[in-house]
């Protein structure tokens, strides 16, 4: 056990004296050598796997994380809805699409009108597959680009909201998703909706997500942001200023990229004001 432990202290300390010798590699680019991808213009019809689905849909994937540019974003969208040009029958590709459209679409903060294009896209996509019990992972996509949707239209989408609950209730099958995606969002569903009669809005359902949720997956700082806004709404602040400094410290840029680290820690701080007036 001690030599387990003496092990262990080598580890560290070697993976400490490896940070130091990466952090003096390290060396300026002049701006002559640098090289912009064209995200926006690239002719994607070059590539040798253009007629390839399974190829395309992996890459823009692959592509399309949360702390990736816009732009390459955009090209995995572009990707993605060439994927499913080719074959409109594959469940995966279709995923990969709804998935890609929404990142763009949340992205997407001055056009309202691109956004719910880029949304609608992947409403579509997990809709070409089917929003069933067999679907979880598509369930939990079109739930996320219908609510982008929802949200721009106010009271004349009450109607859209038990669609999207029983979508979300079908993605409790992969709560994991997304580091506890589908317990936040539909935690979040539950505290913005209309409360019943006529709703389904529910707190107290949504302080039980949001619990479930910073539990289980503390990882991401929405978890801790959207629980904080139940506690809020419970009357609960000292809670909720605890999770928002908990969210605060996660959303830096190193993990989430510059674009959702500003977005969330200047929610973070709108919230922190409300709670002190």
């Amino acid at each position: 056990m001690k030599a387990l432990g003496s092990f262990l202290f080598i580890i560290l300390l070697t993976g400490c004296a490896i940070h130091q010798e990466l952090v003096k590699v390290k060396t300026p680019v002049k701006s002559d050598d640098q090289i912009q991808p064209e995200w926006f213009t690239a002719d994607i019809r070059s590539l040798p796997i253009y007629n390839n689905s399974v190829a395309l849909a992996e890459i823009a994937d692959e592509l399309c994380m949360r702390s990736a540019p816009f732009g390459q974003k955009v090209y995995a969208l572009r990707l993605a809805i060439q994927a499913n040009m080719l074959d409109k029958k594959d469940k995966e590709v279709a995923q990969v699409l709804s998935r890609v459209a929404f990142f763009v679409a949340d992205a997407i903060d001055t056009d309202e009108d691109k956004m719910k294009k880029s949304a609608d896209i992947g409403v579509k996509a997990a809709r070409s597959i089917g929003i069933t019990d067999a679907n979880p992972e598509i369930c939990y996509y079109f739930a996320l680009n219908q609510g982008l949707i929802t949200r721009t239209k106010g009271l004349f989408a009450i109607n859209r909201l038990p669609e999207i609950e029983g979508a979300l209730k079908i993605a409790q099958k992969v709560e994991h998703l997304d580091s506890g995606g589908p317990l936040r969002v539909l935690g979040m569903l539950y505290l913005k909706a209309p409360a019943w009669p006529s709703g389904i809005g529910d707190l107290d359902k949504a302080l039980e997500f949001f619990e479930r949720a910073v539990k289980k997956y503390p990882s991401h700082p929405q978890n801790f942001m959207f629980y904080a806004q139940a506690l809020t709404e419970d009357d609960n602040k000292d809670s909720a200023l605890q999770n928002l400094d908990m969210a605060y410290r996660l959303s830096v840029p190193e993990i989430w990229g510059v674009y959702y680290s500003k977005k969330w820690r200047t929610e973070i701080d709108e919230l922190k004001k409300k709670i002190a007036n």
